[in-house]
């Protein structure tokens, strides 16, 4: 098994995304081999097209698993494991933490997938899929841009105010208190409690945890698709360099225990792809 993928293109969003989208891209596998990674838990959502083989998405603590398809996603509030085999190409939006609160009516649930249509129009998905399915990964990419960007938005005070207050919480990696990040935006904690169940679909405590728990992967594996090989290698060093209960839940976003179970459950399905 590898964990290298054949191809990975990022583009990032005009202007006039700001606030819906932060990036797109395209991945393909050229199938042969199994190709691995972890799907981190970093507070926002995905809109996704997938032409070719379909590979499955799975909780390595339960082994639940379902398929890797198109959709539009909330934000996850755990890792996942993506395990394609290929051929295929997937090209997805990363969507702004209030990107499905702007873009739909309708209250926003984390680890939820929606229909495509939710956010795309039939047109221009079968349009980017044909892009796609042709090779032309940044016109594809453009074009669910545009469709995304032509599409009406909500707004309201209520989403600019979370909105300046999710910006402390990345700015800050996540290293803050729930009463900082309210204090930040001049509000309580039950309105901020209010704000993250209405338009995020979770609470402050699970963003801030997401945050967390993505920014001290990404300061070991680094951008793009994310190595399950480096991730458990990440954890296990941490958990096992000894520092107090309280400071590994601080900078990771999860209590020692359920951080090393993660490492485990992550490194047996590691082991499992590869026999």
């Amino acid at each position: 098994m590898t964990v290298a993928v054949d191809s990975y293109r990022r583009l990032p969003v005009p202007a006039a995304l700001q606030g819906i989208a932060e990036h797109a891209w395209v991945a393909r596998h050229d199938g042969g081999r199994q190709h691995t990674e972890v799907l981190l838990p970093d507070g926002r959502g995905l809109l996704q097209l997938v032409r070719g083989t379909g590979g499955l998405l799975v909780d390595p603590l339960t082994g639940a698993a379902g398929p890797d398809c198109d959709g539009v996603r909330g934000a996850w509030t755990h890792a996942l494991v993506a395990e394609q085999t290929g051929p295929v190409a997937r090209l997805g939006v990363q969507l702004h933490p209030l990107g499905l609160a702007r873009l739909r009516e309708a209250r926003p649930v984390a680890d939820t997938w929606l229909p495509l249509d939710a956010v795309l129009s039939p047109q221009v998905a079968a349009h980017a899929g044909a892009l796609l399915d042709a090779g032309d990964d940044e016109d594809a990419m453009a074009a669910v841009l545009d469709g995304l960007a032509a599409r009406p938005r909500r707004t309201g005070a209520d989403l600019d105010h979370l909105e300046d207050a999710l910006r402390f919480v990345d700015e800050h990696r996540g290293l803050v208190r729930q009463l900082d990040v309210a204090r930040s935006v001049g509000t309580s904690l039950g309105e901020l409690h209010r704000w993250c169940s209405h338009l995020l679909g979770m609470s402050p405590a699970q963003y801030l945890s997401a945050v967390r728990f993505s920014t001290f992967v990404r300061e070991s594996v680094g951008s793009g698709p994310v190595d399950p090989h480096a991730t458990v290698a990440a954890i296990e060093w941490f958990v096992d360099a000894g520092y107090p209960p309280r400071e590994v839940e601080r900078f990771s976003g999860l209590p020692p225990a359920d951080l090393r179970r993660l490492a485990e459950h992550l490194a047996a399905r590691i082991g499992s792809a590869r026999r």
